[in-house]
C-alpha cells in the first residue's frame, strides 16, 4: 500500500502535489470552494479582502488537502453518531469550514475580522453543511470563547505566523481542548529573512508547543530542492485583491525597516509546514 505523504509532520514538497492521493483531495476540494463560491453573492461584504479563491494559493494547494485528509482521518476514528466540536482558528470567509463540516463536525469559526462576524452566519445559512454545522464566535484579545476542555480538534491554517505573542494563543488551545484532542496546524516559515518564522522564532514556536502537545504523526526531513516555497509554487502568492497585496507589502517593509534590514522585493520568501498534535494529559505549563 503505498503511504500517503500526508500522514506526517513537517515541510510541504512539491512532490507531494504529485501524489495521487494529493490529486484526490484537491479535486474534491475544487468541487467545494466551486460551490460556495457560486452562492457567494449571498452572503459576501464588499470589504472582505483576503482570497475569495483561497484553493488558489501558493500555500494552500498543500495546506488544505493536508488539513482534510487529518480531519477526515480522525473522523473516521470516532463514533459516527457523534457530532465533534472542532475550532478553525484564524478562519477568514472561505470555503473549508463548511467543507470540514460536511464530514460530520460542528465548526466553529474564529476570526477577529467583523467582516467574518457578519458573512460567516450568513454563508451558513445558505450552504448546506449536512451532516455537520458551521457557526462563529468573535476572538478576544487573550482568550479563546470556550470553556476548558470543550473542544475535541482545533485547525490552524497559516495564522500562527502573524501573531507575535503565539505562546498565549497556543496555551489558549490547550486549554480548550480536552486530553487528547488534536491540533491540525499549518504555518509559513521565513527562508530569507522578510517575514515572521525565522530559525529563532521557529525554535521557540516548536518548544511552546511540544510543552503541551505530543506531535502524533512522525516528523520527516524535506530536501531543500522538494521544498514548496513561494517562488516555485504553481500559484503565486499573494493572490489577494489590490487592497490586500498593499496591506501585505507596506507590513513587509515596515518590518524590514524596523529590523534595520535593506528592503527586498518581494519582500518574502517562504516555506511552508505542517504538524499534527495530541493535547497531553498533563502539560507542561
Amino acid at each position: 500500500m503505498v503511504q500517503n505523504p500526508f500522514d506526517r509532520s513537517g515541510i510541504a514538497a512539491l512532490s507531494d502535489l504529485d501524489s495521487d492521493q494529493c490529486g484526490e483531495l484537491y479535486a474534491l476540494l475544487e468541487r467545494e470552494q466551486s460551490e460556495f463560491l457560486a452562492q457567494e453573492d449571498r452572503f459576501r461584504s464588499p470589504e472582505y479582502f483576503w482570497p475569495r479563491d483561497a484553493l488558489h494559493n501558493w500555500s494552500r494547494i498543500w495546506e488544505y488537502p493536508y488539513t482534510y485528509h487529518h480531519l477526515r482521518r480522525i473522523r473516521a476514528s470516532l463514533p459516527a453518531s457523534s457530532t465533534p466540536r472542532v475550532v478553525d482558528l484564524g478562519s477568514g470567509v472561505t470555503f473549508f469550514p463548511f467543507t470540514a463540516a460536511r464530514l460530520g463536525y460542528h465548526v466553529t469559526c474564529v476570526d477577529n475580522d467583523p467582516v467574518c462576524e457578519k458573512d460567516i452566519p450568513c454563508a451558513a445559512r445558505v450552504i448546506n453543511v449536512s451532516p455537520g454545522v458551521v457557526d462563529y464566535r468573535v476572538a478576544g484579545a487573550e482568550a479563546l470563547p470556550f470553556a476548558d476542555q470543550e473542544i475535541d480538534i482545533v485547525y490552524c491554517v497559516s495564522v500562527l505566523e502573524h501573531i507575535q505573542a503565539f505562546a498565549a494563543v497556543v496555551s489558549e488551545i490547550a486549554r480548550i481542548l480536552k486530553p487528547g484532542g488534536m491540533l491540525v496546524l499549518t504555518y509559513d516559515l521565513d527562508v530569507r529573512g522578510g517575514c515572521e518564522i525565522g530559525p529563532e522564532r521557529y525554535r521557540l514556536l516548536r518548544d511552546i508547543l511540544n510543552s503541551h502537545f505530543t506531535l502524533s504523526t512522525p516528523a520527516t526531513t524535506t530536501h531543500p530542492m522538494d521544498m514548496l516555497r513561494t517562488d516555485n509554487a504553481p500559484y503565486g502568492f499573494p493572490r489577494l485583491s489590490p487592497p490586500g497585496k498593499v496591506f501585505v507589502f507596506l507590513k513587509s517593509c515596515a518590518k524590514m525597516i524596523l529590523k534595520g534590514k535593506p528592503l527586498l522585493y518581494p519582500p518574502y520568501l517562504l516555506a511552508v509546514e505542517g504538524a499534527v498534535y495530541e493535547r497531553q494529559t498533563n502539560p507542561s505549563i
